[in-house]
Order: C-alpha cells, then sequence, then structure tokens
C-alpha cells in the first residue's frame, strides 16, 4: 500500500515537472544555454552563502547567550536575595533565554517543504474523490518516472539512486535544459530556506536584545 501511495506521488511530481519542460523555453542556443546555468549557478551559490552566514551569525549569538545564563546561574544565590524587581527581571530573562535557544534551534534546522510529501498528500486527498478509473502504468514506467523527477544536484536524490553508475548514466543522459530546470528547482528550495533562516535568526536576534537587556539590570542590581 505504502509503495502504491509513493508511486502514486511520484507520479504526480512527473505530471507536475513534464509541464514545467513544457513552460520552459526550448529556444536557448548552446551559448545561450550556457550562459544561463552559469547565472543559475551563481544565484544557487549566493542563496548557499546566505544560510552559511545564517548559521555563522545564530552560532555567535548562542556563544554570548550561553555566557549570559552562565554567569547569572553562578550569580543566582545572590540575586534571590534581592528585591521582588530583580527576580521579575530574573523570571523575564530565563523566559527570553528560552525564547532565545527556541529560535536559535529554529534557524539551524530550517527545512524547505518536502514537495514530495505534498504531493503524497494531494494524491491521497483526490483519491478519497470519484474519479474515472485509469490504467495503471506499468512497473517500468514507474522506475522510469521515477528515476526522471530524482535531482542531480541535491544529495538526498543522489544517494537514492541504485550506484556511482546509474548517477553517471543518468547525468551523461540528461538534456541541457533539464539541468537547468534542476538548478532552477533547487534555488527555489535554498531560498525557502534561507528565508526560513532568517524570520527565526530575527526573531533569536529580538529575544536575545531583552535577555541583555535583563542582564543589564540584574547586574547593576549586583554591583549597586
Amino acid at each position: 500500500m505504502a509503495d502504491r501511495e509513493t508511486v502514486s506521488a511520484e507520479n504526480v511530481l512527473s505530471a507536475q515537472y513534464a509541464d514545467v519542460l513544457k513552460r520552459s523555453p526550448s529556444r536557448y542556443d548552446a551559448a545561450s544555454l550556457t550562459i544561463r546555468l552559469d547565472q543559475a549557478w551563481r544565484i544557487l551559490n549566493l542563496n548557499q552563502d546566505l544560510i552559511r552566514s545564517a548559521d555563522q551569525k545564530v552560532y555567535l549569538l548562542i556563544v554570548m547567550s550561553t555566557l549570559l545564563v552562565t554567569y547569572v546561574s553562578a550569580n543566582l544565590d545572590k540575586i534571590m536575595h534581592l528585591g521582588v524587581r530583580e527576580k521579575i527581571c530574573l523570571i523575564l530573562f530565563l523566559i527570553a533565554g528560552a525564547g532565545f535557544f527556541y529560535f536559535a534551534l529554529t534557524t539551524v534546522l530550517a527545512r524547505a517543504r518536502n514537495i514530495k510529501k505534498e504531493a503524497l498528500k494531494n494524491t491521497a486527498h483526490s483519491q478519497c474523490a470519484p474519479s474515472v478509473q485509469h490504467r495503471q502504468p506499468s512497473n517500468a514506467q514507474n522506475q522510469a518516472q521515477a528515476a526522471h523527477i530524482l535531482s542531480l544536484i541535491f544529495f538526498g536524490d543522489i544517494v537514492r539512486r541504485s550506484g556511482p553508475a546509474d548517477y553517471a548514466s543518468a547525468f551523461h543522459q540528461a538534456d541541457l535544459h533539464e539541468v537547468l530546470d534542476d538548478v532552477c528547482h533547487q534555488i527555489h528550495q535554498v531560498a525557502e530556506i534561507a528565508t526560513t533562516k532568517y524570520a527565526a535568526y530575527r526573531r533569536a536576534w529580538l529575544a536575545l536584545v531583552i535577555e541583555v537587556s535583563m542582564f543589564l539590570v540584574l547586574e547593576f542590581s549586583i554591583i549597586l
């Protein structure tokens, strides 16, 4: 049953992929296609650099927050003997710290939408409605369609192939327009990850600002 649903999802993705290819321009000559591929790779690398930059920034914020939490923990007894205002600041500090680490982990673990799961969900939903029975494709057709929608760039799809020879054969047989379309799909996926990361990073930054503010209040209370 699971294999049948997976094949159905792959059929949907294959149909979507074929539709994209129909709408993709076939007017590029070899020189123009080479330029387009170079531009697409530059855009992909730019978005990947943005992801690496977000990870490096949030790692620095994690180190800063960890130092603040360590210092407050070391002086927890002193803070508990202070007034009500300092205890409220301590509670706000802990809440802000918890919020920061949540958004920081969201930044690090951000992922793009799983298109195959969405296609599987849409396929299951369409199967619930009455429809006209169609002829089921053969196993050979299913395997060909599944191989057709595997990316030549994404590492997860690369290792899904049967071996290095299978990947090399698929790479050599791929049309350059298909490679360009594959790169464009990867650009969109990476851009989704970058967008999710920076949205979580901004929230982590705001939480850290509150955490630092409460830390300064506590620090001055201890000193004074």
